[in-house]
């Protein structure tokens, strides 16, 4: 006769407990995630520090190989290219500096390498497109030089702006002045605009 075992019961997770395992683990999830892109942020400001400074470094090169700067020869007084989603803004200089262009670059000497920019999310970042060099969030890196060493320049975190510097001419202490005759900067990941009061304008700038 075969005896009757008890049947052993398995222990399981009661609904509190398996609630508790999923918060849990979705707190971990979202730490992972916020860590994750805090660390792709920081890859990408430094890249856009490194482009501003590669690109004001390729800048005074020309200079010093040409005389001047690489903007049109028809450009007088200050050559001022805003940060936009649209490689017209800087393309220019940027042709010139790749030795793209070879009327105002004629000995097609290659004073910035910079690769290939990523189309993300509608915009082209990272890198050069259609000749403009666009910065890690997609926008053109900013860029501003004092031809004619008679200007003074004044950063606002979103633009930049111009005037004929004189004795006493103090404006908007909030600016920024700009005091070598390059300036090339990145608008960052927030995209900064002169709005906020009291605080100096944000930005990923080459002249600090």
């Amino acid at each position: 006769m075969k005896k009757n075992t008890p049947h052993k019961h398995q222990k399981a997770f009661t609904l509190v407990e398996l609630l508790v395992v999923i918060t849990i683990l979705g707190i971990l999830m979202s730490l992972a995630v916020s860590g994750a892109g805090a660390i792709r942020n920081q890859a990408r400001s430094a890249q856009a520090r490194n482009d501003c400074t590669g690109v004001a470094t390729a800048i005074r090169a020309f200079y010093t190989d040409y005389s001047r700067y690489p903007v049109s020869l028809s450009a007088s007084g200050s050559a001022i290219y805003e940060a936009v989603q649209d490689s017209a803004g800087n393309s220019e200089v940027i042709k010139a500096l790749t030795a793209s262009d070879d009327k105002i670059n004629p000995r097609g000497v290659v004073y910035y390498e910079a690769k290939m920019a990523k189309a993300s999310n509608g915009s082209w970042c990272g890198g050069v497109h259609d000749g403009g060099l666009f910065d890690p969030w997609g926008y053109t890196y900013g860029i501003c030089m004092n031809i004619e060493s008679s200007a003074g320049f004044r950063y606002s975190g979103s633009t930049l702006k111009y005037y004929l510097s004189k004795a006493g001419d103090v404006k908007d202490d909030l600016w920024q002045p700009i005091t070598s005759g390059v300036g090339v900067f990145s608008l960052g990941k927030d995209q900064c605009s002169d709005t906020k009061s009291g605080t100096a304008a944000p930005g990923i700038l080459s002249w600090y």
